[in-house]
């Protein structure tokens, strides 16, 4: 099932025995530029609350400790706009909030000090909005609050990212994967063994080009199924995200893992011949470039590249050149020699609807020819 299936049957998914104002039309966070409506009823909630409090348990939140909520969807944070009954919810959870699309200099400096004041134990974060902050602490030679835990979700955290959080806040980071048609579905259980699947909740399977499950270990599409939502069951869903089947834990729960859950499905970038490159191959290659504030690299075609580059810093023409020609032979080794490579510098690199900032976006789909070769540089 996937979301084109979703949108042209809409009215077939739904289960004939519920009513219809009893359940509610929620939509996907839409990081694809495709957004998706589906209906989800009260038990399917029930269980998503009991499985985000679940994971809440395992990173040493209880329910009313203090904590900061650095969040991006407008839908749910409507920044000095929001509802008396909504206010008094986050009174109530003893929540501080901060809205992760607006991070100015000046914001991110007036957070700081409101987050020192409050003294959080936990911080729940978009990990992509905690990185950016982060760095403007570190980069401000500010200091920030150590709390007892951090969970980040939403977006892939990537390993620079939580060294740069951990380092800022002195704290170990909990990842947390999950979606708005099916909820909470992994998260780090405090050990290394992975993002713990909800087996209560939630089937995960991670398949190979050929629809034919993947190993422990192999990249390949992730397919959700969700248990318990009877009023518009979602079978076998394509999320629109990738991910890597751990080998079974050693500690506990005992139940199924992801090694790691590596970006969109669109961020899987193919060569003529078949093979992926999983796109953290490419930020990597920007992780110690202080010159680039942000960056976007897109796959238009098979031996095409193009990279957008927001400078942080000017350099000199010959300093650009050298990069130009380091980021390209990078790039060329993983998408072949003829590879074409364009550069193009620009103002700013707006996020996608939801939100969310798509550093690596491939235009392509695998060619019939694809082998299941899944590479993960480090």
């Amino acid at each position: 099932m996937d979301k084109d299936i979703i949108r042209s049957q809409f009215a077939d998914l739904k289960a004939d025995d519920v009513e219809l104002e009893s359940l509610r039309l929620n939509t996907s966070g839409g990081s694809t530029g495709q957004p998706v409506g589906f209906l989800q009823d009260a038990t399917m909630h029930a269980w998503n609350t009991a499985v985000s409090m679940l994971f809440d348990e395992w990173a040493g939140t209880r329910p009313g400790d203090r904590r900061v909520v650095l969040w991006g969807a407008q839908r749910d944070l409507a920044a000095g706009r929001a509802s008396i009954a909504s206010r008094a919810g986050t009174w109530l959870r003893n929540e501080l909030i901060f809205d992760a699309y607006l991070m100015t200099p000046e914001l991110m400096r007036r957070y700081v000090k409101q987050y020192n004041e409050f003294r959080p134990k936990h911080i729940l974060a978009y990990a992509q909005s905690l990185y950016q902050w982060a760095v403007f602490i570190e980069s401000e030679g500010l200091s920030a609050h150590a709390p007892q835990s951090i969970i980040t979700s939403a977006t892939t955290l990537e390993p620079h990212m939580r060294l740069a959080i951990e380092r800022v806040f002195k704290t170990r980071v909990i990842n947390r994967y999950g979606s708005r048609e099916v909820g909470g579905i992994a998260c780090e259980a405090n050990d290394d063994d992975g993002l713990v699947v909800s087996a209560l909740t939630h089937v995960v399977e991670v398949l190979g080009p050929d629809g034919e499950p993947a190993a422990a270990g192999e990249l390949g599409e992730l397919v959700i199924t969700l248990l318990t939502n009877r009023a518009m069951p979602l079978i076998r869903y394509r999320i629109g995200d990738a991910g890597i089947l751990a080998a079974d834990a050693t500690s506990k729960p005992f139940w199924p893992r992801l090694q790691e859950v590596a970006g969109r499905v669109t961020d899987i970038f193919y060569t003529a011949n078949g093979d992926q490159v999983y796109g953290g191959y490419f930020t990597r290659m920007f992780y110690h470039r202080d010159w680039v504030a942000q960056f976007q690299v897109i796959q238009k075609d098979y031996e095409a590249i193009r990279v957008r580059i927001v400078p942080g810093r000017s350099l000199s023409a010959g300093a650009f050149e050298d990069e130009k020609r380091e980021l390209t032979a990078s790039i060329r080794e993983a998408m072949g020699m003829s590879c074409l490579v364009e550069f193009e510098v620009v103002d700013s690199i707006a996020p996608g609807p939801s939100g969310k900032r798509r550093y690596t976006v491939s235009e392509v789909q695998p060619p019939s020819v694809s082998r299941a070769v899944g590479r993960t540089e480090s």
